[in-house]
């Protein structure tokens, strides 16, 4: 093999740092929301005992926001 063949096989370093900055600035918020999410559901469904459907309902969260913020 060759030094023009072995370079051909791989992109340039320039390509290559741009792809993966592009992964990191979209990958970031997806893990970010997908951790939430798992968070939402592990919370609710299976330390709270209630069904998965409730935890994406937003009356749900209006209500335990009135909890956690009521004036007694």
């Amino acid at each position: 093999m060759t030094e023009t063949e072995a370079g051909k096989s791989r992109p340039p370093k320039k390509r290559r740092r741009r792809i993966w900055v592009l992964l990191a600035r979209i990958g970031l918020p997806v893990l970010c929301v997908a951790a939430v999410v798992a968070g939402l559901v592990t919370g609710y469904v299976y330390l709270g005992r209630r069904p998965m459907h409730e935890v994406f309902q937003i009356e749900t969260w209006r209500h335990i926001y009135d909890l956690i913020f009521a004036e007694n």
